[in-house]
């Protein structure tokens, strides 16, 4: 069947219906928790990192473990969603992120790394499970609440950036914080549990489909990618090196640190929930023509900022520019035809968390030998890329497959 890319047809005529809370309850906690998790674990890795005496390159080596962790959990990501359950296995995975969390300033260094495969193949199973969710809620209710979903994720990182600074100036190590935020994912998975829809029929898996072992992206999901890719590995730079960045150039005061960080948050977080009207006002190629331009202009802008007010506005447009971009890309794999949401929902997250999470932790060669500058201006030829690909994909028209 054709599918017009460019015009991400599924995205321009979503219901227009309010979403109440009830239906928005179970993925908003989904990602909040998800993102809490994550940006807890990056806000500490100075310390981590300085406790275990480490350089940069060292550190983004021990990263790499989360792409391989994400390689590791694709191949059976839908199906093990789709046999569990949505919403059993987003219960379980946050059980077992949480039992995770707490472990990484304990281990020698090999189990440092090790913890990063194992968290990223939990967090690879926990967002095919979420997503499928939201889709669900969609469908079964007539209400958008894919961008808002998202923008729960936005507010999970200001929250637990805001937190994480707080602790750090309190003095608190991060054993003590991860374990704390471990103790409140395991609390939250009895609450998924209780309140996360029961799938539909359209969520059981055709059993006479024919699937193989490893979940490929087609055609589509590859040319989604590829308009993506420099927005997602900037956001992914921001997540692992945008803390280090700003103790080494604007600020080593850890809790000044932490209210910096959080104005990326709040930039992605104020943009992704107000991201349903902006999808009805602006087409989806000049959506991601203007983020990716946002996202040029923040990086240069963070990287020369002369003054902490200056730091913060530019990390807020950087965080303005990168928020809509997952949002989008997760709706237009929901709605191809051919395959199970879980199976493009996996092929997707291949794509998207290689560039998210395994060109990131390269930077860190380039931190270590050139400087935290350079990690940052690397970035810019691959969002304009991004830039150039906005227009051209709104005139190809693809086979899926």
């Amino acid at each position: 069947m054709p599918l017009v890319v460019a015009g991400y047809s599924a995205l321009t005529n979503p219901p227009v219906s309010e979403c109440p809370m009830a239906a928005l309850a179970p993925s908003a906690l989904l990602f909040f928790c998800n993102a809490v998790m994550f940006i807890t674990l990056f806000s500490r890795m100075p310390a981590i990192q300085a406790a275990l005496g480490i350089d940069k390159a060292v550190l983004g080596l021990t990263l790499l473990g989360l792409p391989l962790g994400t390689f590791l959990a694709l191949p059976l990501a839908g199906r093990v969603v789709e046999a569990l359950t949505p919403r059993k296995a987003a219960a379980l995975m946050l059980v077992l992120l949480a039992a995770v969390l707490p472990l990484f300033p304990l281990m020698p260094l090999w189990g440092f790394a090790t913890c990063f495969v194992f968290f990223a193949c939990f967090r690879t199973l926990l967002d095919v499970a979420a997503n499928m969710i939201v889709s669900q809620t969609e469908r079964t209710t007539g209400t958008r609440v894919m961008a808002r979903s998202h923008g729960f994720w936005s507010v999970g990182l200001l929250v637990g950036s805001l937190f994480s600074g707080w602790l750090a100036g309190l003095g608190f190590n991060p054993t003590a914080h991860l374990g704390f935020i471990g103790f409140f994912t395991f609390m939250a998975a009895g609450i998924v549990l209780a309140i996360a829809p029961h799938p539909d029929a359209q969520s059981v898996p055709d059993p006479n489909s024919k699937r193989g072992v490893l979940i490929l992206p087609s055609k589509a999901i590859l040319l989604i990618c590829c308009m993506i890719f420099g927005m997602a590995i900037s956001e992914g730079a921001i997540y692992d090196w945008g803390m280090f960045l700003i103790r080494e150039r604007i600020t080593d005061n850890p809790s000044t640190a932490g209210l910096l960080y959080a104005c990326f948050t709040i930039g992605m977080g104020l943009t992704r929930l107000g991201g349903d009207s902006l999808r009805g006002r602006f087409s989806p190629p000049n959506i991601v023509r203007g983020s990716a331009i946002a996202t040029i202009i923040g990086i240069v802008w963070v990287i020369n900022a002369s003054n902490i007010w200056a730091a913060g506005l530019a990390l807020a447009l950087t965080g303005c520019g990168v928020a809509l971009i997952a949002p989008l890309a997760f709706s237009t794999a929901l709605s191809l035809p051919g395959r199970s949401q879980a199976d493009n929902l996996a092929a997707l997250a291949m794509c998207m968390l290689v560039a998210t999470l395994g060109v990131p932790p390269l930077l860190g060669f380039v931190a270590e030998h050139v400087g935290i500058d350079w990690s940052f201006y690397a970035l810019l030829p691959f969002v304009g890329l991004t830039v150039l690909l906005a227009g051209f994909a709104t005139t190809r028209t693809i086979k899926t497959d």
